[in-house]
Parts: structure tokens; sequence; C-alpha cells
């Protein structure tokens, strides 16, 4: 038989053909071989470095908050329960233990839809794969990413075994709100160690892999169950479990944790990450798993944070009503009410909850009528769950003689006429009118921020059967504070906050921000008075006007007290820091010279630029707050001087020490009352021998020691802070100002305060510092722009009422402590009239503190018109 042969042309095809084919085999296999060349190893689990969250923990040795890039805890394969292993298995990969890292027949069916269904995806990844896809190709382009994990799952099965890359899975995957790996996931949805999980809920989390946003219990409980019933089917199909165990956990609701109450101590955490920014950089902060211990109090953080929030609340109101948030018209509300509902009716709220809007975000100039711009509209109105206490920006529908109506949504309150009267026309510094009907605070339309307050009926229940809520108008304050509490003791600063609202300035002004004391300076110069020992507590000072010419302008200046033209004449030491006298406070910085309060000013702690001149009596200078604060506690501390401390103790991920800064303690106090202190003193003559009164017993109790009578020659003057006589007399000194002078509401905690109010020159400046034995706490309070805050806006008026609220939640239901008495210290009951000793039977003068030998010798007369017998202007 004869050979057909090719036709010229044919020959030509086939021959381009071979050659196309050949061309791309060698295409192919060369873009083969430079994807593979350079292949990134994975030898085993020492390669595995995940981004672990620097965790910080409080004093009370619970976490306090993360900072991180991936929210992760990472937990030993052993830790992790067989039935979440089985879940997972189960709806990712069930074959997972008997392939080497491919499943050819899923990835031959899933090119097959792909081929069939124009490009549909399917989820033909193993286990393996996906590991390979997380830590060496997330990069990478979508084809070349497939071959190259065609290569490496299998390499990667003969590097690890089938637990180690389970373990790293685990660990490293994405389960929705922020959280990556199965502890973290587990204490989030379920509130609970990933080794306490239960059949459903291991069945749940395993759901929420494939898409975390889809498949959330918390956002969407009802798809979850979906996504968990088709976890149990596979689960036992593949023999992981019974029918009989599939069919109970179906049986059962989802149930997820509640949501998590924000952590306090935003503004702590703030000035944490600072720190720790500042000395290891961004990178190590958010990824490299650092432990570190800080001073922080959780509970009184929290405490912190209340008190000082509705202090600032009391402020702003009595300053007035700035007006509602914005006001909607009817054509604007017919386009957006519609849309509003709609939103809401789209959120699934867990059981139990009433979802409500919040209107806060709303802007009247973007609702126009219009298809495109509903999405846009709808996402205004923010849905929140109904709680009772929360702020909501609401809805005014109707305004009555005595009430107002407002719509939250699902939900509806009435504001009371007698919840508005506060509400007169914004302004600080002069008093307006105060509202007499409804109408002038009100109008339907407008947008107002409300607080739901408890009712005999909860307002849940009250929304549910349509009741009307309770509500409490509010507005958001302009007036801005801060608040520190330091344990005197360790100088931990337990609580810190910085201002009302961080989400709406991060600016901390505890740390931050610098502000004139004002009267809460003066404990600073009666101290230096009280160490010059030229000054005792029985001192008869004169508050009285004196003119003064100052020595650099050559102006003349006329002191006045906080009353004005108001003097009280000759009175003790102790009462004019209780009464805060601004003319005794200038007669004695005259007196001992500016230097010498600067220098004990400094010596406690106020390390900003004081004025040296003779306002520095008035507080004039500007300091930090926690620098005021850290001050005080120096003087609580019996003189002894340290810095705050925030963070304690800085660990890596393996448990290594990088930091650690050990809680300072006061001085030891020698035998002969002396404070031990560094040699480098300055020596001072002490007076002559003089005796020593020891003190009653108060209420019955046993008397405090009485102070050695063979008092030393002389003392020292440490180069920081003050001898602890010093100190403690000084406290006894502060102790007037809430037993009889400005701080007399502080008496209200019912136990022994040290304290100072303290308010700037036209009320730009409010503060309270006041400690008792076991805690030092300093607020203050104003505007950012040092705007006058008003007349009423005083140290007692505006920062003493949160102190009080927070130290009554921090150390009110502790036993009763006393400042205890140091050596160096006697006591002595005085005539409050002539500075003497009281005489015989005069049962109601108070008992005095005294550095040993200075107490007065001579009793007061009892005849009539007796005067004051050590006055205050002595020769220098």
């Amino acid at each position: 038989m004869s050979r057909r042969r090719l036709s010229p042309r044919a020959r030509k095809a086939l021959r381009a053909t071979a050659i196309s084919a050949l061309g791309a085999l060698l295409l192919g296999g060369g873009v083969l071989f430079a994807w593979t060349r350079e292949l990134p190893a994975f030898d085993g689990l020492k390669d595995y470095e995940p981004l672990v969250s620097t965790r910080v923990f409080g004093s009370d040795g619970k976490e306090a908050f993360q900072f991180a890039r991936e929210r992760r805890t990472v937990v030993p394969i052993q830790e992790i329960p067989d039935v979440l292993k089985k879940a997972v298995l189960a709806a990712e990969d069930a074959h997972f233990y008997e392939h080497e890292g491919l499943n050819y027949l899923a990835i031959g069916r899933c090119a097959v839809k792909g081929l069939l269904g124009g490009g549909v995806k399917c989820g033909g990844s193993t286990i393996t794969q996906q590991v390979v896809k997380t830590f060496l190709l997330q990069s990478e382009w979508r084809v070349k990413r497939k071959v190259k994990e065609l290569v490496l799952a299998p390499r990667l099965e003969q590097n690890l075994s089938k637990d180690e890359i389970l373990y790293l899975y685990l660990n490293q995957i994405y389960l929705g709100h922020l959280r990556y790996g199965v502890e973290e996931a587990s204490r989030f949805y379920f509130a609970k160690g990933v080794k306490q999980l239960t059949l459903g809920e291991a069945a749940t989390l395993a759901g929420v892999i494939q898409s975390p946003m889809r498949w959330s219990p918390v956002n969407h409980p009802t798809a979850a169950k979906e996504r968990q019933r088709y976890v149990l089917r596979r689960m036992m199909e593949e023999g992981f479990i019974s029918k009989k165990q599939e069919e109970a956990e179906l049986a059962r609701p989802i149930a997820v944790s509640p949501p998590e109450a924000e952590p306090p101590g935003v503004w702590y955490q703030d000035a944490v990450r600072k720190y720790l920014v500042e000395k290891y950089g961004e990178e190590a902060v958010e990824t490299d798993g650092l432990q570190v211990d800080v001073a922080m109090d959780p509970l009184l953080q929290r405490y912190a944070e209340s008190a000082l929030e509705a202090g600032l609340r009391q402020v702003d109101k009595r300053q007035g009503w700035r007006g509602p948030l914005l006001h909607l018209d009817k054509d604007r509300l017919a386009a957006a009410l519609p849309l509003w509902r709609k939103r809401l009716e789209a959120v699934e709220p867990r059981p139990g909850q009433i979802i409500v809007w919040d209107l806060g975000r709303v802007n009247p100039e973007q609702i126009e009528p219009g298809e495109e711009q509903e999405k846009d509209v709808a996402r205004m109105a923010r849905a929140k769950p109904l709680e009772t206490g929360e702020v909501y920006a609401g809805l005014v529908t109707r305004v009555d003689e005595k009430t107002a109506t407002v719509d939250l949504g699902n939900a509806h309150g009435e504001i009371p006429f007698a919840d508005v009267a506060w509400a007169r026309k914004w302004n600080p510094t002069v008093a307006t009118a105060a509202p007499k009907r409804m109408a002038s605070v009100l109008s339907a339309g407008d947008v107002v921020l409300v607080r739901v307050m408890p009712a005999k009926v909860p307002a849940e229940r009250a929304a549910r059967e349509n009741r009307a809520l309770v509500l409490s108008l509010e507005q958001t304050p302009k007036v801005q504070g801060a608040l520190v509490a330091i344990d005197p003791d360790t100088r931990g600063v337990r609580a810190l906050v910085g201002g009302l609202d961080y989400q709406a300035s991060q600016f901390n002004r505890a740390l931050q921000a610098k502000r004139q004391p004002g009267s809460a300076m003066k404990p600073f110069v009666w101290g230096a008075a009280l160490e010059s020992r030229r000054f005792t507590p029985a001192t008869v000072v004169y508050d009285t006007p004196d003119l003064y010419r100052d020595p650099w302008t050559g102006k003349e200046w006329k002191p006045r007290n906080f009353e004005k033209d108001q003097f009280d004449g000759p009175m003790l030491l102790g009462a004019a820091l209780a009464h805060s006298k601004n003319t005794v406070s200038v007669k004695l910085v005259d007196s001992l010279g500016v230097d010498a309060v600067i220098a004990f000013a400094r010596r406690m702690g106020i390390a900003s630029d004081l004025p040296r001149n003779l306002t520095l009596a008035l507080g004039t200078g500007e300091v930090f707050p926690i620098e005021l604060v850290n001050a005080y506690a120096s003087i609580a501390a019996h003189g002894f001087t340290t810095p705050p401390l925030l963070v304690l103790r800085v660990r890596d991920r393996f448990g290594k020490v990088l930091e650690e800064t050990r809680p300072a303690r006061p001085p030891a106090i020698a035998a002969d009352g002396s404070a031990i202190v560094p040699a480098s003193g300055t020596a001072v003559a002490a007076p002559g021998p003089q005796a020593a009164a020891t003190p009653p017993a108060p209420d019955g109790a046993a008397p405090p020691p009485a102070a050695d009578p063979a008092a030393p020659p002389s003392f020292l003057l440490p180069e920081s802070g003050t001898r602890p006589d010093v100190a403690f007399v000084l406290s006894g000194l502060m102790r007037q100002v809430v037993e009889s002078g400005t701080g007399v509401a502080a008496k209200a905690l019912g136990r022994p305060i040290a304290a100072k109010t303290g308010t700037a020159q036209d009320h730009r400046d409010a503060w309270f510092v006041g400690f008792t034995p076991e805690l030092v706490t300093g607020v203050w309070v104003g505007f950012d722009d040092n705007s006058p805050m008003g007349a009423r806006e005083t140290g007692a008026g505006a920062a003493l009422p949160p102190w009080l609220a927070f130290m009554q939640a921090a150390v009110g239901a502790r036993p009763v402590t006393e400042f205890q008495p140091v050596a160096g210290v006697e006591f002595a009951r005085i005539d409050p009239a002539t500075g003497l000793l009281a005489p015989e039977g005069q049962a109601d003068a108070p008992f005095v503190p005294f550095l040993a030998r200075t107490a007065p010798a001579q009793a007061a007369s009892t005849s009539p018109g007796s005067a004051p017998q050590n006055f205050f202007m002595d020769d220098r």
C-alpha cells in the first residue's frame, strides 16, 4: 500500500503546532522554574514567629488592655480540645490526616467547575495549602500563588507533622472582630478559653473560619446557626459525633457572651503606649508580644472615669444650654425617617435586645431625595442596643408645655420640664434667665442627646410594650478636666483620666496640660514657712491689705482675697491656709523669699518653671496635673519625693525581664527622729529644748506616740523632699482646709483628709487635691482655650464634687485609718484666738501638731481683752 503523504500546507501547520507546543512547554517550564526557584523556607516550628499583641496587666494581675496589629494569643496544640479540631477538620479539610498536603480529587473537581462555570471559585485548598498561603504567599498574584502552593504544600508536610501544621493553622487564622487564632476568638465569642469549648461552640467557631463577616454569631446569629448546622452535619457524616449529639446541639441556640463593656483606662493606655513606643518602637509594641505590668487599678480607673464625667456634666449644665445637635425640617424628615426605620429592621438583635437609633452623625445637608442617596442617608442612623443609663441622639417629635416626646426608632420617651430647668441660654460668666416653658428649649425636628433614666418598668420591657421611657436632656460638655490618683507609698498611678472623651480629643490633659494651680500652690508656701522654723501652726498672721512694689517693674500691687475686699485680721497660720488667704500667702513669700518657696516646691516634685516674684504666692505659674498631684503625694509620704510610676515591669514574650522599676518607699526614720537621708543635705540649727505635749486619744482610741524628747541638735534638709516631721505638720495644717475651710464639703467622705482647693485667676482653672493615708487624688477642671468658667466654678464648686465621688468609691468602704505621727512631732492644745496653749477647761480647743520644741510654752489668759502674742511680721 502506498503511504499517503501530507500536503505541504498540512506539514507546515503541523510543524507550527509542534513548535508552539514546545515553546509553550519551555515557557511554562521556565515560569515554573522561576516561580519555584526561590520559594520561602519553613523548615520547622522554630520559624513560626506570629504577630503577637502586647498584653498589659493591671495591679490586680488581670489583663487590662492590649496593643496589637493582630490580636492573638498563641496556645499549644495540646490545649486545643479534640472537639474543636474535629469541627475544623469537618468544615475545612476532613481528609487532612490522610493526604500529603494536596487533595487532588478536590483540585480536579474545582478545575472542572471552574471550566464549566466560567471561573467559579471553589474551596479546593487543604489546611496545609492555607497555611502555606497565610505564612508564605499572602502578597502573591492568585495564579502564581496557586502554583507555589502546589509545590510548597508537600514540602511543608515533609518538614512538619500534621499536628504541627494544625497548630499553626488554628493559631493564625482570622475569626472576625479583630481576633486572630482560636484562643482569642473563643474569649470574644464565648468568654472562655478554648479548652472549655462545648461541641456547639466548637462547631460555631469552625463555621466562622470561611467567612467571619457573614457567619459571626454576634452580628448574624441566624446565619451563624445555619452554618453551625452544616458543620455539625459534616462532623456526623465523618463519624466524629453521633446523630443524637448532632440533634441535641441543633436544638440549642447559640449562646454568645454579652458584648464586653469598653475596658476602662483609654487615657492610661494612651500614656503607656507612648512610653513603650518611645522605648521599644511601634513595631515591637504591636507585634512582639511584650508583657507589661502597670500600676493601674482597673476598678479605680473605672470609678475615676465615671466620677470625672459626672462632675463635668454638672459644671456644664450650670453654664447653660447650647441648643440641639441639629434641626431637621419636614421635607428632610419625610425623606430620611423611612430609611432609618428600614435600617433598624435589618439589624438582627440578640435575644432580649431592643435596637434603637442614634442620630448623632446625621448631616441635614446630605439628605436629598433620590435613590443614589438612600444608602448614605440610611447609614447616618447608627443602630445601638437600648440600655438604661446610656445616652442617645434622638429626634424630638412633639413639644407640649411641660413635656417633650423623643423618638428613638424602636422606642420613644418623654423629657419632663423639670429636667430642663437647667437649660438657660449658655453663658459661663453671666447668669441668664431660666426657661419657663418647654418650647423655649426644644422644638419638633430637633435632634438632641437624651439619657435613658431608671424607672419602675425596665427600658427594654417599656419599649416592647410601647410605653414611654423616662428621658433626661443631655449635652456633651465643653468644659474639660483631668483626674490623677496616686498611691503615696509606692507612687503607683492607680488611675489617670485625661479628659472627657478620648475619641473626640487625644490630648491627655493629666500629662500634657500646663495650667495655673492657683491656691493649690499654697501648701508649698506654708511648707517652706514650717521648714524655716520661723513659723509654727500657732503663729498669728494678719489678713490685712498691703501695698507691694514689684522690684522688676516698679509697679504697685495690692493682693486681694477671693472675697475681694473682705479681710479677717489676725488668725492662726492654719486658719489662713484653711480659708486660702491670699494676703497671708504673699506676706509669707515676701518674708521667706521667693527662692526658698521655689526650692521647697522643687524638692517636693514641682519641676515646671515657677515665677520668681510675689505672684508665686497665688499660684500664677503653670504645672501639669500629674506633677502637682505627685508633689502632694510627697507630703503624704512624709516628705519623700520620687517620680510617679505607670509602667512597673516589661517582659518579652518568653518572660525575660527587659526592665523593672521597683516602687520607691519613704525613707526610714532614725531613733533620734531624723530621716535617714544622704549626708549631702544642708544642716540647719534647731531651736532650744522645749516640753512636748502628748495628744489625746481621738474618740477614745489609744493616743499616738509622743515625740522623743531627746530631739537632735540639728536636722537635715534633704536635697529631695523634706523631713518627715515637716511633712506631717504641714498635713495637719492641710486637714484644717477640710475641717473648717474651703474644702469642708469633703468631710462627707467621713475620714481624715488633708487637702487644698485651688481657683486660678478669673476662674479659668479649678482644682481640688487631697489625700487620705491610702490615696492621693487631684482633679482639675477648665476650658482647653483658657476661657473663664464663671464665678461659681471654684475649686470647691467644680473640682471637689468629682474628687469626692471618686474617693467615696475608691476608699469609702475601707476601714478608716488615721495619719500616723512621726518622730520629731509634738502635739499641743491651742487657743485659736491667741495661738498660745489653751487654758485649763477649754475642751473644744484643737490639738495641733508641731515640730519638736516649737509648741508654745505660755498659756492664754482667761481674762477679757487678752491679745495675740506671736505676731507675724518678725524681723528677718
